[in-house]
């Protein structure tokens, strides 16, 4: 399926984990993919290397967009590569670990200016080159909703993430600009690798999911590549769950 043959797709996060799948799934449906990222670069140039390979366009721009200097330099290299953005999707996010009341003022500052702020302010400064057809899709998490052990600042980034994204699809709507949100369970990633008490966790998603195993970053990028298709575009505003059925239990 070529369908975003030759249209522009920027994926923040997009050289890691479930932004990685995205990426080369966008890639291989025809799009020229920017993967935006903010430090690894041995992640960047596999990923380079992979779509070299599979004869896929896929360029990285490095960029910390959460620090207003990195964050210009990145908007002016998009500027300059892309006339028009047809699909941005925000996967990136990062965050502290910790218990609500050990949160400081600080980390939830900087949990919500990577998190939320970055977002809005990447979805205002494109959302001029995108046209009627184009996609904004936000990665979200079950924490928006629910408790999760030790993730109440990211659960806040996420939460606030679906409000703004709610307004996002109303107001875009009228201009053919179809946003959505994705919100997969556990998925195990090297971010999932470094959450607190993961074992406890891992092993209390497998007891409430009926389908019995973890969604994978390639099947969260498949339901991202199909809100990109003619078939989606009356899929206006909408929280996706993909988890094997675990928020039908827990």
């Amino acid at each position: 399926m070529r369908h975003l043959t030759s249209k522009i797709a920027v994926v923040t996060g997009g050289t890691r984990g479930i932004g990685r799948a995205i990426s080369l799934a966008l890639a291989e449906s025809g799009a020229h993919v920017y993967a935006l990222y903010a430090r690894s670069r041995k992640s960047a140039e596999a990923l380079e290397e992979e779509a070299l390979e599979k004869g896929l366009k896929v360029s990285t721009i490095r960029g910390d967009l959460s620090h207003e200097e990195s964050y210009k330099e990145t908007v002016r290299q998009l500027h300059e590569s892309c006339e028009q953005v047809d699909v941005l999707v925000h996967s990136a996010a990062s965050g502290v670990h910790k218990k609500a009341m050990d949160l400081s003022e600080r980390h939830l500052k900087w949990t919500f200016e990577i998190n939320f702020f970055a977002v809005h302010k990447l979805t205002t400064e494109l959302v001029g080159k995108m046209r009627r057809g184009s996609r904004i899709i936000g990665i979200t998490s079950p924490g928006g909703t629910r408790v999760i052990p030790k993730y109440a600042a990211v659960a806040s980034t996420k939460g606030a993430m679906e409000a703004l994204f709610r307004h996002y699809a109303f107001e875009l709507a009228p201009e053919g600009i179809t946003v959505n949100l994705v919100c997969p369970g556990l998925v195990m990633t090297e971010a999932a690798k470094a959450l607190p008490e993961l074992e406890q966790m891992l092993n209390m998603t497998l007891n409430y999911t009926p389908s019995g195993e973890l969604t994978s970053p390639d099947q969260v990028a498949e339901l991202v590549r199909f809100l990109t298709t003619d078939a989606a575009r009356q899929i206006v505003g909408q929280n996706i769950v993909i988890d094997g059925g675990k928020s039908l239990l827990a």
